[in-house]
């Protein structure tokens, strides 16, 4: 690569260190652009007692002090119910949010002499970032993640239909200069918010193939032929479909009496989803890990007999990414990009969201045949590695860069080692 870029990241969600479980996929695309030869600088709010500035994996992080309101953090935000006058807070604590990242986005532009920012979620970053390279006179990229953009009433997923978020969306879109959409099914969502066609390109999400990759199983996890392991890792939200799984598994406990079911991930719906395996009889056979650090995840893709990804949206589906790149086959619903990822037939089956009968009777067939679960582990390696490498989506993001910063330097008649703005 020739050319690099000086590269500001507005985000209300990121890791706070290298081993955090959260928004990883965020830090991927940094990290990658980084290992790349371009420099990323974070600016993202940060609770009390974490550093204001930080590096890990060459990237650079600024962390402005704002906590967010427990209702509007990461996974309960599209879907806790609140009262009109829980709906006016969180108003006022968004445009609190959107004015600090605003304010702290500027300086650290500056100060970075950044040539693109280029930040995650239309909501709720998309406007500060808008606003930031208005400000500083930069081009913009948002990368959509699906929450921000999808709705399924049926699901009680509609924040973007709501009335203090919609006009803010589409003007966002709208302002942005270039937009990319982490599946073809999050563009199509965009699309029907208001983004243009015209700036808006699909960029998948991918793995870290040299991370999720074949090897060796623990000989803790290891499980004798007759003790199948199925595996999710997922947020534990209601639009995760992690209760499906649930009542998959128990359908099931029946024909494999020593069945194992792990759950990796936490969420506003562990206690119910405790409460149910303990209903359906498998509370003894269901493990809930909590978050498990990203390094030790492929450990439990390596051991599981089928990885199950149930969600009722998915914007693209990472963990299934992750686990083709561990030779694990993969049940996965046809909700948002998961068809997209997971190829059905071929490294997978993929099967009616919202349809435990449907999971049960896909995550049985591969319980059943042995060479059919090693046949399609083999193609989801091939796949992973042709198509979710997180290489291929940060070489993509360089070509956008590249489309979007020169036509901008040229239109303030400026050249690329020219400081942005301190107007």
């Amino acid at each position: 690569m020739s050319e690099s870029f000086r590269i500001l990241c507005p985000t209300y969600w990121y890791p706070e260190h290298a081993d955090d479980a959260h928004a990883v996929y965020v830090h991927d695309i940094n990290r990658h652009l980084v290992q790349r030869g371009h420099r990323v600088r974070v600016v993202t709010p940060g609770r009390p007692g974490l550093s204001a500035r930080d590096t890990f994996d060459g990237v650079e992080v600024v962390r402005f002090p704002f906590e967010l309101p427990s209702d509007l953090t990461y996974g309960r935000v599209a879907q806790s119910k609140v009262t009109a006058w829980g709906k006016i807070n969180r108003v006022l604590a968004m445009t609190r949010y959107v004015a600090a990242q605003y304010r702290h986005s500027v300086a650290e532009a500056r100060d970075l002499k950044a040539q693109v920012i280029h930040g995650h979620w239309a909501i709720p970053t998309g406007p500060a970032l808008v606003a930031c390279a208005r400000r500083v006179r930069l081009p913009s990229v948002i990368t959509l993640h699906g929450g921000d953009v999808y709705v399924n009433e049926a699901q009680g997923y509609d924040f973007p239909t709501r009335w203090y978020v919609k006009p803010v969306l589409r003007w966002t879109l709208r302002n942005a200069t270039a937009l990319s959409a982490i599946s073809q099914d999050c563009k199509a969502h965009a699309l029907n918010a208001g983004a243009d066609e015209r700036r808006i390109r699909v960029i998948m999400n991918g793995a870290d193939l040299h991370r999720f990759s074949p090897g060796d199983v623990p000989p803790g996890l290891a499980s004798a032929h007759d003790e199948p392991m199925l595996f999710a890792c997922r947020q534990l939200f209601p639009r995760k479909g992690i209760r499906y799984f649930i009542e998959a598994a128990a359908r099931l406990s029946t024909r494999y009496p020593k069945l194992k079911v792990v759950i990796a991930g936490d969420g506003l719906e562990r206690a119910e989803l405790e409460e149910l395996a303990l209903r359906l009889g498998i509370r003894d056979r269901t493990t809930f890990l909590g978050w498990v650090p990203n390094k030790q995840l492929p450990d439990y893709y390596r051991a599981c007999s089928v990885s199950v990804v149930p969600s009722l949206e998915e914007g693209f589906g990472i963990p299934a990414a992750e686990a083709m790149g561990c030779r694990a086959p993969v049940v996965a619903t046809d909700a948002g990009g998961l068809p997209e990822v997971v190829e059905h037939g071929v490294t997978g089956l993929v099967v009616p969201k919202a349809d435990a009968g449907a999971l049960a009777g896909a995550i049985d067939r591969l319980l059943s045949d042995p060479e059919l679960r090693v046949r399609m582990g083999n193609a989801g390696r091939e796949r992973a590695l042709d198509r979710f490498d997180w290489n291929l989506s940060a070489s993509q993001f360089e070509a956008v860069y590249r489309q979007i910063v020169r036509p901008k330097a040229r239109e303030l008649g400026i050249s690329l080692d020219t400081p942005c703005s301190t107007q």
